[in-house]
């Protein structure tokens, strides 16, 4: 009698532990469906990958998505970071760039993991001692991926994670991390 009664504690207890998760993932997605859109704003870090440019960078983006399925998106984003060189005078480069990116999602519940891939116009500025070769407009490709989670009917939070390759000046390849939050009509 004495194992019936703490085997139904103990049963009770996770139930109460667990319910909130299993509720969290068994609601319906409140995620956005064929001809939606979504806005997003994003604060993140870039980080180059080459010689002298090789701390991080705090970097701020904005995107805008239409949904032509629930599964498939189509992206623009318009980003900003700025480059410090590890050089005397702590030259830097400011960029700008916009991407224009195909985006794929998997559904699970709430939580969308998501896959892109694109390319897109990066405007580059130096400054501070560097040569005149760093003020260019290259065009590069980026790819990555990330979660969205769905928290509300029309909001969420996005986090993503993307490699960007550039033709061009130095720092050409750069790993750009964000997070943000997500709203969609």
């Amino acid at each position: 009698m004495k194992m019936l009664i703490i085997g139904a504690r103990v049963r009770s207890t996770l139930f109460v532990l667990l319910a909130p998760i299993v509720s969290l993932a068994a609601t319906p997605s409140t995620a956005p469906k064929t001809d939606d859109m979504a806005v997003s704003g994003n604060l993140g870090f870039a980080l180059p990958f080459d010689g002298d440019f090789d701390s991080f960078a705090p970097a701020i983006t904005g995107t805008f998505e239409y949904y032509t399925t629930p599964r498939i998106s189509w992206r623009g984003m318009l980003s900003f970071t700025s480059f410090t060189a590890d050089l005397s005078g702590d030259p830097k480069v400011d960029s700008a760039f916009i991407n224009a990116n195909f985006v794929y999602n998997w559904e699970l519940g709430a939580i969308h993991p998501f896959a892109t891939a694109g390319i897109g116009v990066y405007s580059n500025n130096g400054s501070n001692g560097l040569p005149p070769e760093f003020d260019e407009t290259v065009f590069g490709v980026n790819a990555g991926g990330g979660i969205e989670w769905f928290l509300g009917p029309r909001w969420g939070l996005k986090f993503e994670g993307s490699m960007h390759g550039l033709t061009g000046e130095d720092p050409n390849t750069f790993l750009l991390g964000t997070a943000g939050v997500m709203f969609w009509f």
